[in-house]
């Protein structure tokens, strides 16, 4: 079983998105100000989504854990 590039990248935009959206509540919630809560949390988020994309790429290298199924 393998996974493509782009089901990975798929994978990582579609959580990053609402992760994103709970990032930019949280902010707002504490800092007040709806513009630092976005420019923030969009930086944090693009670079969380480089992390994760090349996490999961790793991950899928690593066999261990792995069953065959019979």
């Amino acid at each position: 079983m393998t996974e493509t590039h782009q089901r990975t990248l798929a994978r990582t935009v579609s959580y990053r998105i609402t992760a994103w959206l709970l990032t930019i509540f949280c902010t707002y919630w504490f800092v007040g100000n709806i513009a630092e809560a976005t420019g923030f949390s969009t930086l944090l988020h693009i670079l969380l989504s480089v992390d994760y994309y090349f996490h999961e790429r790793i991950w899928l290298r690593i066999k261990w854990g792995i069953k065959e199924r019979i």
